[in-house]
């Protein structure tokens, strides 16, 4: 009875083991079920997100028609060339130039020309940055009590040397023809009977070295010359005319005046806010000078010159009047004439284009592109250096400074030799329009300025008609909404309210004609952030749709990164 009891016992337990353990894989079933079901819906989930992204950007595309190349930032304002540069300056030139002699000075004495000195010499030669100019410096000594020789060898020991060499002995400067014989003939000498003269020339090259030409024979005295000084001022010569240019602008003609002595050396032309009946004249030193009323230069001319165009800069009436120098020092007015301007030119000229920099032989050279003058015309270009940009980034501060360099209108690069070497030097360059007017000096800002986006459409969509399509963009404070300006291409059509555009690919000229985008068509927008008052800093971001009259918005969002040192930056 006992061991009968004992195997029921055991049986039970063996059968309650394996209830459990069923018990537990059915847990274990259950909960892996419970796993597996939730990754398959999140693998689900997620195919169904990427999928409806797709369909959604597939969708847009397909029905509006326009596909964004790409997208990039200009922190230039209204898109400008940027006309400030920088470069450092290479190893400069520093031998000065070789081979320079003075060979002779000799006083006039052929009984018919005026009295003068006439210096012969041979210019020097410089294979570094080139002879740029030659300075002719004389002194003089007048001393009845000593002899010829002596006063003539006491003027020439003030020019032995470089150092002694000041602004009071500089008589002219000259574009020199390097290593070919030079002459010069001083007219402003004077026959006080006893007066010895002392020549001393001197060659700069482009780098500023300076050498002094040997002295054969530099000295000269005119106590025992025939020849008289000449004393007479030019004559003839008159105002002709004025004749309106266009509303900001006037041409003064004139007849030029002559001289029989030393001949006309230069003519310069005033211009004044007051009548002008005569120029008071006084005698100096034997000359007529004049005591010229308060005018302002304008420009001066070789002695044939007879006309010049005046922008005045500001409405009302003006006197011109014309001044003539002969060789030895007189001068000559050539009458007045007056002219009323209503309209004055006070735009500034653009900023000259594709302004750039690099390292030349012992150089750096700076080039650039020609600016343009809606109202008159540029007259000059200035190019300026500093050591940092913004000692040139405002036109206050250039107009206050001394150009490195003053070109002609049809100039376009010049090369800066003067400079210490391995200094980084910045560069801006101006032009100058005939009122005056700076161009305004363009450098890269801390934020965009114009945002340029090329589009396409898509293949096998239809034109896309930019008249009707309107670009929305935000900076998540700015909301702003453009529309096509067909009237003015590039960057000057884009504004505050209208975006404009340049065309990059037009099969059979198919955009020009009709502004509809087709099939491999491509063009860049551009939209005035500045102008649209959009702050577009970097690390921001903003967004843009394309609104087309069919299908759906194309959506864009732009984030800006760091700025940099560079003009451009890529968005897209």
């Amino acid at each position: 009875m006992g061991l009968t009891k004992l195997k029921t016992g055991l049986r039970e337990d063996r059968e309650a083991d394996i209830g459990i353990g069923t018990l537990i894989i059915f847990i274990a079933i259950v909960l892996v079920s419970a796993i597996a079901a939730s990754l398959m819906l999140y693998a689900a989930a997620l195919l169904q997100q990427q999928a409806q992204k797709t369909v959604d950007d597939s969708m847009s595309e397909v029905s509006g028609g326009i596909s964004v190349v790409n997208v990039a930032g200009d922190r230039n304002p209204d898109g400008a060339e940027t006309s400030i540069v920088s470069g450092y300056m290479p190893p400069r030139d520093s031998l000065a130039p070789s081979g320079g002699v003075l060979w002779n000075t000799t006083a006039s004495n052929d009984g018919v020309s005026p009295l003068a000195i006439v210096l012969n010499w041979t210019s020097a030669l410089d294979y570094g940055s080139g002879l740029a100019e030659e300075i002719i410096y004389r002194t003089s000594v007048y001393d009845p009590t000593n002899l010829i020789a002596f006063n003539e060898q006491v003027a020439r020991n003030r020019l032995l040397t470089l150092e002694q060499l000041g602004p009071t002995y500089e008589l002219v400067r000259i574009t020199p023809n390097p290593g070919e014989n030079a002459q010069y003939t001083d007219y402003t000498v004077r026959d006080d009977n006893s007066t010895s003269y002392a020549y001393a020339v001197v060659g700069v090259d482009r780098a500023g070295n300076r050498a002094l030409y040997a002295p054969v024979d530099s000295s000269a005295s005119t106590d025992d010359t025939t020849q008289d000084e000449d004393l007479t001022a030019p004559v003839g010569g008159s105002m002709a005319n004025t004749a309106a240019v266009d509303d900001y602008s006037v041409a003064i003609f004139w007849v030029p005046a002559s001289d029989a002595g030393s001949g006309v050396l230069k003519q310069e032309l005033y211009r004044g806010e007051y009548p002008i009946a005569a120029a008071t004249s006084t005698i100096l030193n034997g000359r007529t000078v004049l005591s010229l009323p308060n005018a302002t230069l304008i420009s001066e001319f070789n002695s044939t010159a007879s006309s010049y165009t005046d922008a005045p800069p500001a409405p009302g009436t003006y006197v011109y009047f014309v001044v003539a120098y002969d060789r030895s020092g007189n001068e000559l007015m050539l009458g007045s004439l007056s002219y009323t301007i209503a309209t004055a030119d006070q735009s500034p000229p653009t900023a000259p284009g594709g302004v750039s920099v690099r390292q030349g032989i012992l150089c750096v050279e700076i080039a650039w592109e020609a600016a343009t003058d809606g109202e008159t015309s540029v007259a000059k270009y200035l190019v300026f250096r500093g050591t940092s940009s913004s000692d040139l980034d405002s036109v206050e501060e250039l107009m206050a400074m001394t150009p490195l360099a003053e070109l002609d209108e049809d100039q376009r690069a010049y090369s800066d030799y003067s400079g210490t070497t391995g200094r980084l030097y910045y560069y801006a360059v101006i032009a100058v329009d005939l009122a005056g007017n700076y161009s305004i000096p363009v450098t890269p800002t801390n934020t965009i300025q114009m945002i340029e986006v090329k589009v396409e459409t898509v293949p096998g969509s239809k034109p896309i008609l930019f008249t009707s399509l309107v670009i929305e963009i935000t900076d998540g404070e700015t909301d702003v909404t453009l529309s096509f300006n067909a009237g003015i291409w590039g960057p000057e059509g884009a504004d505050s309210t209208r975006y404009s555009v340049e065309i990059l690919r037009d099969s059979n000229d198919v955009f020009a004609d009709t502004y509809s985008l087709s099939d491999s068509g491509l063009v860049k927008i551009f939209i005035d952030a500045g102008e649209a008052g959009l702050n577009l800093y970097a690390q921001s971001s903003f967004s843009m749709k394309f609104i087309p009259t069919i299908g759906q918005p194309t959506l864009e969002i732009c984030h800006i990164p760091y700025l940099g040192s560079y003009r451009y930056i890529n968005l897209v």
